[in-house]
């Protein structure tokens, strides 16, 4: 396996099928690498990532810009730009932008969703 340079900006962006107002580019996949999947990601105003669970997977939102609500678990916390969340295997979570911006983030899973 070759070493790769992917260009985002380069990647066919679609909309989530389960999700409100989620745009997701496949940045890095299983093909890419075996260990981690990356995705960028783009919640618009009042679009939601809907509560949900990853069984057999941790998966990590790196918030890069806007404000969103952030469900952990039982919890609701207020998250923004240059923020972290780590939702273990099992762990129900899911983002709400509340905010006026669209939210950008990276999603990153291990072992790989895609």
């Amino acid at each position: 396996m070759q070493g790769k340079i992917i260009t985002t900006a380069e990647q066919v962006e679609y909309p989530h099928p389960k999700h409100d107002r989620f745009f997701l580019r496949d940045v890095a996949v299983a093909a890419d690498n075996p260990n981690l999947s990356v995705h960028r990601g783009r919640i618009e105003p009042g679009g939601e990532i809907l509560p949900h669970t990853h069984d057999g997977q941790t998966e990590t939102f790196y918030i890069l810009s806007g404000q969103a609500l952030c469900t952990m678990g039982s919890s609701k916390t207020s998250v923004a730009g240059g923020q972290c969340c780590i939702a273990p295997s099992g762990v129900v979570h899911g983002l709400k932008n509340d905010g006026e911006e669209p939210v950008e983030l990276l999603a990153l899973f291990t072992p790989p969703l895609k």
